[in-house]
């Protein structure tokens, strides 16, 4: 059997990765060689390791690269060290590819791992662009490295094409973030409530801010200061749900400010992680979301879900009509939200089209993969 290494070291790239990772483990003719570190293996981030052992996935290596990041330099420390460990850990399993998702820093190590041990590389999601963060720089090196490419638009797959001066090797396959609304079974808004500990009968915001590397440290902290602001004012009577900033620099203070909020605010509720069910389960039940994760730009599309995008992260990216753009500042977010509320908006969304999937990009991939390994 040939040997398909999938690492993975953020809980939402796990969710985009999920599929991937079954298909893979249920094929007759692929063995699955799971690793993982990174944020999962964080209290801060929940330990969200304990969410694929859950969904059953044999885990083949783990390894700790203490993703506490309190400076630019704990970054690159912490970078170096995911390259030292992961060298090992790829010359122990020596699988017959590796597959990567997307633009997360801890890419860079575990490409230049695999570049050095000759092991092909598969890079799923290239091509997009995100102006508003390293993630940029990050993603297109990546796809300099690797072998084989899965983008999930054309527009993605045309951008490849002109970094590498060909399309060998280029399959368009549609985002995975998208194969969870085909793949699980929702939960009520009762057991949602019920779980979270939160009205069922108020409203529901979901926000998630992570930090905008491109920026200072202490902008992001006056727009989070800004969304408490917009929670405690013109959403108290809603409950908000935020779920904890990912683990780039300025990750933990976030959080920390969020978890101050909920403290003083009955309204704030704070979680590390949904998990997969639960997180697309609510999306189902939210009047809005609010921040910057890339979960507006693509998820809410399924949902014909109104947004309100604060900041550059996501810049580069494909706005659909549902996403309202804000600066961050207090009178652009009060002015997002009065738009957001409106019910106006939320019925001009009804023929909303999606171009970013079907729901079935992970069926593609590891089709495509077979016929990579047994050509």
């Amino acid at each position: 059997m040939k040997k398909v290494c999938i690492v993975t070291a953020t809980r939402s790239e796990y969710g985009l990765l999920r599929w991937v990772i079954n298909d893979i483990f249920q094929s007759e003719i692929l063995e699955l060689a799971l690793v993982v570190t990174g944020g999962h293996l964080s209290k801060e981030q929940g330990y969200t390791i304990d969410y694929i052992k859950k969904d059953g996935y044999p885990i083949t290596a783990t390894f700790d690269i203490s993703p506490h990041y309190n400076s630019r330099l704990d970054v690159s420390l912490s970078m170096a060290l995911c390259q030292s460990e992961f060298s090992k850990v790829l010359n122990n399993i020596k699988p017959d590819l590796l597959v990567v998702l997307g633009d997360r820093i801890e890419l860079l190590p575990l490409c230049y791992s695999a570049l050095l041990l000759e092991i092909p590389i598969a890079h799923i999601a290239g091509g997009d662009i995100t102006e508003g963060a390293i993630d940029n720089k990050i993603r297109n090196a990546v796809s300099m490295i690797a072998n084989y490419h899965f983008p999930g638009t054309y527009e993605s797959a045309e951008r490849i094409k002109r970094m590498l001066g060909s399309d060998y090797n280029i399959f368009v396959t549609g985002e995975t973030n998208l194969d969870n609304f085909t793949h699980l079974e929702r939960m009520s808004r009762k057991d949602i409530a019920e779980s979270l500990g939160i009205d069922a009968e108020k409203e529901w915001v979901l926000c998630t801010y992570h930090p905008e590397t491109t920026i200072p440290l202490e902008e992001n902290i006056e727009r989070v200061n800004r969304l408490n602001e917009l929670f405690t004012t013109e959403l108290s009577e809603k409950e908000i749900i935020i779920t904890k900033a990912n683990t780039d620099f300025g990750g933990v203070m976030i959080n920390k400010l969020f978890e101050n909020f909920s403290r003083k605010a009955a309204n704030i509720h704070v979680f590390s992680s949904l998990g997969q069910i639960r997180y697309i389960s609510t999306l189902y039940e939210i009047k809005f979301m609010i921040g910057n994760s890339s979960s507006g730009i693509f998820e809410s599309l399924f949902v014909k879900l109104p947004v309100i995008n604060i900041g550059n992260r996501q810049l580069g990216r494909r706005y659909t009509k549902n996403i309202l753009l804000s600066n961050g500042s207090t009178s652009s977010l009060k002015e997002c939200v009065k738009k957001v509320l409106a019910d106006k908006f939320k019925a001009s969304l009804e023929d909303l089209e999606n171009p970013y999937g079907d729901g079935h990009a992970s069926e593609r991939i590891v089709s495509k993969i077979k016929e990579i390994l047994y050509a």
